[in-house]
């Protein structure tokens, strides 16, 4: 039986990874996994183009998808200063502790220009959720281009985890023009139109997301993403590394390591008391 044993681990490929998938296989066991996702614990280390140049940070998080609960610790570029969003309490305001002297902590908007500073979105958006939604509507708009528009680069392993490597290029991206609504501020138009909401400031020279009069155009892309470089892990099928292209080039990186799906948090760990933090 050791003999057999060791014969079989010695075959070519049986030890091998998962067989590759088909495109739309691939991206349905990623929107499948996505939507089973109810609890987090990560470390994401991000980089995000900000007035021409690409911001970097990294930070600890345990999240709850709903209700939606968030808890972030920044590594980097502010080292110690904590997050705590619940949707629902605080009047949906962020518990914010800086971190340094003098300690003051801080009840913000999670939108509000302060906490958004050098950064794509706010904690609302952290995890799988809102990425998943901004792919699932590229792929579902453009489902019959996916076999000719995805591309497979094989295998990567990224952390100690064997992912599958692909490139999703949008060949009919462009710009078009939108109008806006009644109330609306430039985050709403984003979420309306699937895109993001800091390129909306940088396409059309605004300098906040307050509202804007209703009825003005606005340049906005066809989709999210010209391009995106995709690893999603082969066990969670979960897109654990993403680099978004748009026209001009690289325009964001997130990369998730120490990656934990379904882990069990306490509720207190939702708390501005739980022991460790420093609220």
């Amino acid at each position: 039986m050791r003999v057999l044993l060791l014969f079989c681990l010695w075959l070519p490929g049986l030890a091998a990874s998962a067989q590759q998938p088909g495109k739309h296989e691939l991206f349905q066991r990623m929107f499948a996994a996505i939507g089973k996702v109810r609890t987090l614990t990560f470390e994401l280390d991000q980089s995000e183009r900000i007035g021409g140049k690409m911001m970097t940070g990294s930070q600890t998080a345990k999240l709850n998808c709903a209700p939606f609960k968030v808890y972030l610790k920044v590594l980097a570029p502010d080292p110690g200063t904590e997050l705590l969003y619940v949707a629902g309490s605080n009047g949906g305001k962020v518990k914010l502790n800086p971190g340094r002297s003098p300690h003051i902590v801080l009840n913000l908007d999670p939108d509000s220009g302060l906490l958004r500073k050098g950064r794509h979105h706010s904690v609302k958006e952290i995890g799988f959720g809102y990425v998943g939604g901004l792919l699932k509507n590229v792929y579902d708009r453009y489902r019959t281009n996916i076999d000719e528009w995805v591309q497979f680069k094989g295998e990567v392993v990224h952390h100690g985890r064997t992912c599958w490597s692909i490139t999703f290029t949008n060949g009919d991206y462009a710009l078009r023009d939108v109008t806006t609504g009644h109330g609306e501020n430039v985050i709403a138009v984003a979420r309306r139109t699937f895109t993001n909401e800091y390129e909306l400031l940088e396409l059309n020279g605004l300098k906040n997301y307050d509202a804007v009069e209703p009825g003005r155009s606005l340049k906005v892309p066809d989709t999210y993403f010209k391009s995106v470089d995709l690893y999603i892990d082969q066990a969670t099928c979960l897109p654990v590394y993403q680099k978004m292209y748009d026209a001009k080039g690289v325009f964001a990186v997130y990369d998730y390591k120490d990656l934990r799906v379904n882990p069990v948090i306490a509720p207190e760990e939702f708390t501005t008391g739980y022991k460790g933090y420093g609220f």
